[in-house]
């Protein structure tokens, strides 16, 4: 009995749908015998009755007009078809055609663009050079590089180095991006030096440090180094790019670091007695430069540091409050006294860099204040001393504060970074 009511029902739903799927593929059909002039002679039947709609809309055409035109159009559809059309019904078939035309169009002038005789010819002479340039290489270019010896090469790219940087000079308009390469490529230089120089360095290492504090001591040094040589190139071309690259420099021989590993990054100090020296001196330089945003006064010569210092200076000095403002910072040695004035100094910090960034329009210092004070109270509430049984309840809190968080920087994305 079950599936006799199931095939009737069936039954009467293919019934029902079939006609108007029958006109729909008839219509379709018809469509698809006319001939191109026909076709256009339909489009634009379909954009003078939208035209017709959208002056009456506009009171330029009475409705009485408007329902005469529009049936005089009807009517010569009908004639190309051969049977009575609405609009809908016209716009239905006169789209298939015009996004099948547009995208063969735009296939085929991509098709054209690409393969022209020209770049075919380029395409092959590219390929064959490098394979040309490799075999000449491997002929006679590797066997002279193998007698030069490391401090040749060591010499050559502190030469191609410092030419870059200096001779950027000379190139009006992009000096400054060709010595950037330059700035960079001393990371390289400096690095080659630790190697080819292994044993000399070897005397300044303290044995009473460790490996790793030892390693540290060079990178300090050697960012140190690398500071003076980019701020002077910064300088030299007032560029903002060369000035960025300083100020990280000079973060880093404060011992603050970004470790990319696979799956992750980590992002802080080397060690946690230089967090308050990295802190004091970002706090000196954003104090100097938010200073002359707000009297709005530009350094000579030195301001190209001043995105590098309310970026990366106010980065570090807010990174640096959120460690010393955690519980897990005095781990072993708890001070309830020392732990509230940090939470003090992180909170005035967080107030601060909002209402200097939005009442004197540093926004660059508005967003991380904003910023701040979301991982601020995440830092915060992992604090509570909770305990395992409350586990879901502690999952739940956390996914509220984060659900409202992301509706609060939805709704104020100005004090938030990355927010869309």
């Amino acid at each position: 009995m079950m599936r006799q009511l199931i095939s009737v029902f069936l039954i009467v739903i293919f019934w029902v749908f079939t006609p108007g799927l029958s006109i729909a593929q008839n219509n379709m059909d018809n469509f698809d015998n006319l001939s191109q002039e026909k076709v256009k002679e339909l489009i634009s039947i379909r954009y003078s009755i939208t035209t017709i709609n959208d002056l009456a809309k506009r009171d330029v055409l009475s409705e009485t007009q408007a329902t005469t035109e529009t049936k005089y159009y009807l009517e010569k559809s009908q004639l190309i078809v051969g049977e009575k059309l609405t609009l809908e019904q016209i716009i239905q078939l006169t789209n298939n055609y015009i996004v099948t035309l547009e995208s063969q169009r735009n296939i085929i002038q991509k098709i054209a663009g690409f393969v022209t005789f020209t770049n075919i010819i380029l395409t092959a002479a590219a390929i064959l050079l490098v394979f040309a340039l490799t075999s000449l290489a491997t002929l006679y270019l590797i066997p002279i590089l193998e007698l030069i010896p490391s401090w040749g090469y060591e010499i050559i790219i502190y030469l191609a180095c410092f030419g870059a940087i200096v001779g950027g000079k000379f190139v009006n308009g992009i000096g400054e991006f060709i010595a950037f390469p330059g700035c960079l490529g001393l990371i390289g230089a400096i690095s080659l030096s630790h190697y080819v120089h292994r044993n000399f360095f070897q005397k300044l290492v303290d044995e009473e440090k460790s490996n790793r504090d030892n390693l540290y001591n060079f990178i300090y040094i050697d960012s140190l180094i690398l500071f003076i040589i980019w701020a002077i190139a910064g300088i030299f071309y007032q560029s903002s790019l060369l000035g960025f690259i300083a100020i990280i420099a000079l973060e880093t021989s404060l011992g603050f670091s970004i470790i990319v590993t696979p799956l992750r990054y980590m992002i802080g100090f080397t060690e946690r007695d230089l967090i308050p020296r990295a802190i004091s001196a970002s706090l000196i330089l954003l104090t100097i430069y938010v200073s002359a945003e707000i009297v709005n006064f530009e350094f000579p010569y030195i301001e190209v540091f001043s995105t590098g210092v309310l970026f990366i200076g106010s980065f570090v000095y807010f990174i640096g409050t959120l460690i010393v403002s955690s519980k897990l910072y005095q781990l072993g040695k708890f001070n309830i006294n020392n732990y509230l004035w940090l939470q003090f100094l992180a909170i005035i910090s967080g107030v601060a860099a909002l209402y200097i960034g939005s009442v004197w329009q540093v926004l660059l210092l508005q967003r991380i204040g904003g910023t701040f004070f979301f991982l601020y109270l995440i830092e915060k509430y992992f604090e509570i001393p909770w305990e395992k049984k409350y586990a879901a309840w502690v999952t739940l809190g956390l996914a509220i504060i984060l659900y409202l968080s992301a509706l609060v920087a939805k709704q104020y994305p100005e004090y938030f970074f990355i927010v869309n």
